[in-house]
């Protein structure tokens, strides 16, 4: 059994000629992911077929390494498929351009990993440029398993590296006759996690974040009146680093409290596409757009590996609208952001409390039992706090944790 993972590692500082190389490269690849935009955009077709007869040949032209050019038209369907989808929504959708930050896509053939450093074809047959690795420890024996295509991208002066991995992979925790001691965890912005454990529930309050976050803004904001983008590039770096210290603080502090069980679970929501469901202000859609909820996920995840701590994932649908006690699900359940009252029992409590404790609930059923339809418990007599109903039949209710979200995007925009 092998479970798909994703490393981002930096390189070391290149020397000019390989710098010179680097971005050359980019903007070849910029290019030829900007034509077979075009193309789509003119076409109004995403068929990977259709784009790469249309524009595989021109690309390769400009000087562009064939392997790189098969990458560049992924790229441009994964954009012009974006679009479309947007656009299919009704949402208002601008033209999509290709950016420089997208950095060089390196398909399968393209680059090896030898040792600590990374090797990457030329246009020239066996002439490669070798670029040196920042290795951290816990990543040096796993890096024999990289597997699949890669990524290149700069940020400020800094060359990074995504690189997937797949990894032999035992279970921790047993599925079936042993007990099992699910976490639920809520992750939300009033509220940055609230997570239902057997003896209680962990709150972590979101409020401090969200003002330090609306100062970072409003600094951003000034400094972008008085045109000094050198500082607003500073301001960045600060916001990205404290949030991932964060992240990691509170991934650490998750995974050590469901440590303390014994065949330890935690269970999240699938929460994959949540920007372009959940929509408000302007100052909401802000704070939801700099929200580094990915990144904590995938700090929870290695440090649980790590840890022999299980990662599940059920479908979020009506969670912190479901009474844990009735089952009863609606709308009128929700009376404000923070509270919850069931309408049909009569059950109270905080509604980010009710959803980490429905979570647990699903989670234990269907690792149990199966998946259910939805996140929704069936209405039933009356269940101890986390027990879940019977499940359905659905199969894709519950998703245990294989992957590090490969997505292009490695982290929030801050």
């Amino acid at each position: 059994m092998h479970r798909a993972e994703t490393v981002v590692l930096k390189l070391r500082p290149p020397g000019r000629a390989k710098r010179e190389w680097l971005d050359q490269t980019a903007e070849l690849f910029r290019r030829g992911v900007q034509l077979g935009l075009d193309h789509a955009l003119s076409a109004k077709t995403s068929n990977r077929g259709k784009i790469h007869a249309a524009t595989y040949a021109s690309i390769r032209a400009s000087g562009l390494p064939s392997d790189y050019c098969r990458m560049a038209v992924n790229q441009a369907v994964q954009l012009a498929r974006s679009h479309f989808g947007l656009r299919k929504g009704k949402r208002r959708a601008g033209k999509p351009t290709a950016v420089r930050s997208q950095g060089i896509g390196l398909g399968v053939n393209a680059y090896k990993v030898v040792g600590p450093a990374l090797r990457l074809s030329t246009r020239v047959k066996g002439d490669y440029i070798w670029l040196p690795l920042c290795v951290p420890a816990r990543w040096r024996d796993k890096l024999q398993h990289v597997k699949g295509d890669a990524r290149l991208f700069r940020r400020g002066d800094d060359w990074f590296v995504m690189l997937p991995l797949r990894v032999p992979h035992t279970p921790t925790v047993r599925d079936g006759d042993g007990h099992l001691t699910v976490t639920g965890v809520d992750l939300g912005i009033v509220r940055l996690a609230a997570a239902k454990h057997p003896k209680g529930v962990l709150v972590l309050n979101g409020k401090p974040i969200r003002q330090r976050r609306e100062r970072f803004a409003s600094l951003r904001k000034r400094l972008q009146r008085h045109r000094r983008t050198d500082r607003v590039k500073a301001q960045r770096g600060k916001e990205r680093r404290w949030m991932t210290d964060l992240n990691h603080k509170v991934s650490r502090g998750l995974v050590d409290l469901a440590a303390r069980y014994p065949n330890p679970v935690l269970a999240f929501e699938r929460l994959d596409g949540i920007r372009d469901r959940v929509r408000g202000s302007k100052r909401f859609n802000r704070m939801m757009g700099s929200w580094a909820f990915r990144q904590l996920v995938d700090f929870v995840a290695y440090k649980a590996e790590r840890a022999g701590v299980r990662v599940v994932f059920v479908d979020p649908r009506k969670t912190s609208r479901t009474c844990p006690r009735c089952g009863h699900a609606t709308r009128s359940n929700r009376t404000t952001q923070a509270d919850f009252r069931c309408v049909a029992c009569g059950y109270q409590g905080n509604a980010d409390v009710v959803a980490s404790l429905n979570i647990a609930g699903v989670a234990a059923g269907l690792l149990r039992q199966g998946p259910p339809d939805t996140a929704r418990l069936s209405a039933a007599p009356r269940r101890g706090a986390g027990q879940a109903a019977p499940a359905g039949e659905r199969p894709d209710g519950v998703k245990v944790w294989a992957s590090a979200h490969a997505d292009s995007n490695l982290e929030s925009s801050v």
